[in-house]
C-alpha cells in the first residue's frame, strides 16, 4: 500500500505541475481555435490547434507512465500508455470527424453535435478506459483519484 501513495504522490505534483503550466493557456488556446477556425476556409486547418494539444497530452502521459513504471512493472506501464494513446486517438479522431462533418453547417451544428456526440462519447472512452486499465494494472490509479487525492 506503501508503494501506492508514493506513486500516487508523485503522480499529484505532476498533474499539479500539468495543471499549473495549462490552465491559463487552455481559455487562450480555446480562444486561438475557435479564431482560427472562423478564418479557415478549410476545417482540417482548424484541426492543428486539437492536434498540438493531443501531442502535449501524450507526451503528459509519457511521464505520467514512466513514474507508473517505477511503481509497477514497465512492461503494464507500456500496455496503459499504448491504451492510453489508443484511446486517445478514437477521441480525437471523434473531435475530428465532427469539426470536418460541420464545416460547412452552422456554429449551431457543431455545438449540438458537441454535446450529443463527442462528449458523451468521450465521457464512455473514460470509463472503459478505467475499466480496462484497472485490468492491466490492479494498482492502477486513475486520473480522477489523482486529483481528488
Amino acid at each position: 500500500m506503501n508503494t501506492v501513495t508514493v506513486q500516487q504522490t508523485e503522480l499529484q505534483e505532476l498533474y499539479q505541475h500539468m495543471h499549473q503550466r495549462t490552465s491559463a493557456k487552455v481559455w487562450g488556446i480555446l480562444a486561438l481555435f475557435l479564431f482560427v477556425s472562423n478564418f479557415l476556409e478549410q476545417p482540417l486547418f482548424a484541426l492543428i490547434i486539437p492536434t498540438l494539444y493531443f501531442a502535449y497530452d501524450m507526451a503528459m502521459q509519457h511521464r505520467r507512465f514512466q513514474i507508473v513504471a517505477r511503481h509497477t512493472s514497465k512492461e503494464s506501464a507500456d500496455r496503459l500508455f499504448r491504451l492510453h494513446v489508443g484511446v486517445g486517438l478514437f477521441q480525437y479522431g471523434a473531435l475530428a470527424a465532427l469539426i470536418v462533418l460541420t464545416a460547412d453547417r452552422s456554429a449551431t451544428a457543431f455545438l449540438l453535435g458537441l454535446c450529443l456526440g463527442v462528449i458523451p462519447f468521450y465521457w464512455l472512452c473514460r470509463r472503459i478506459l478505467t475499466y480496462r486499465s484497472k485490468q492491466i494494472d490492479p494498482s492502477y490509479i486513475s486520473e480522477t483519484e489523482i486529483q481528488q487525492g
